[in-house]
């Protein structure tokens, strides 16, 4: 059995288990920070989660990759669209909440998970960047009703996860809830939350991280 390495708080390790579990692909979560340590850097070379070993101990890291390498081995269900232009087009999402969104909020993430003093010069100067992302993903988003088109795919188990990430930086930091502003991305956000794996991971994703929270002020 495959062994899935990371932490319940994270939003990329919430992704790769999900799609793990919208698979069926049987795994082992074992609980591990990022960081620096040996073990950790020789099965994902950046240090970061989630990273996936094989019980012959070879490793893969980076969701994207998780996703396809799910994809190859279990085929049903289809997370991805047959179509070839399709299915690059929901790469595309999938690399611009990524690269655009979640980065961008992630560049705050030291004031809101590890309670480090307020940074006005780095909350000011984010808002633009977080607000750009945002505006790159909504005119790639075509909300038929998920967010690549008809079908439930990868893109919306990224999406979920990284949206929730961003939210939880904009209303602690800018008092900005993003699906307040955005009556599409709101009804999104209600459609997909309700994807029995996707309540899943979040409600456990959301018990962890509020205890974590919760110690940190205490």
């Amino acid at each position: 059995m495959m062994k899935l390495y990371g932490i319940s708080i994270s939003n990329y390790f919430s992704v790769a288990k999900t799609a793990f579990l919208e698979k069926g692909v049987p795994f082992e979560e074992v609980p591990t920070m990022p960081g620096d340590a040996p073990e950790v850097v020789a099965a994902s070379p950046m240090g970061k989660v989630p990273y996936v070993v094989r019980e012959d101990g070879s490793t893969l890291s980076e969701t994207n990759v998780i996703f396809d390498y799910l994809e190859e081995i279990q085929p049903n269900p289809r997370l991805y669209p047959s179509d070839s232009w399709e299915k690059a087009k929901t790469k595309e999402i999938i690399r611009t909440v990524e690269l655009y969104v979640d980065a961008a909020a992630r560049a705050l993430i030291t004031m809101v998970y590890f309670g480090a003093p307020r940074d006005e010069v780095a909350i000011k100067s984010q808002r633009p960047v977080i607000e750009k992302g945002l505006g790159a993903l909504k005119q790639l988003a075509v909300f038929e009703p998920f967010i690549a088109g008809k079908e439930y795919s990868y893109a919306d188990i990224a999406a979920y996860f990284h949206l929730q990430f961003t939210n939880l930086h904009t209303t602690k930091l800018y008092d900005w809830d993003i699906y307040k502003e955005d009556q599409a991305l709101a009804e999104y956000n209600e459609r997909v939350s309700i994807q029995p794996m996707i309540k899943q991971v979040s409600d456990q994703l959301t018990k962890d991280l509020n205890a974590f929270l919760s110690k940190g002020r205490s």
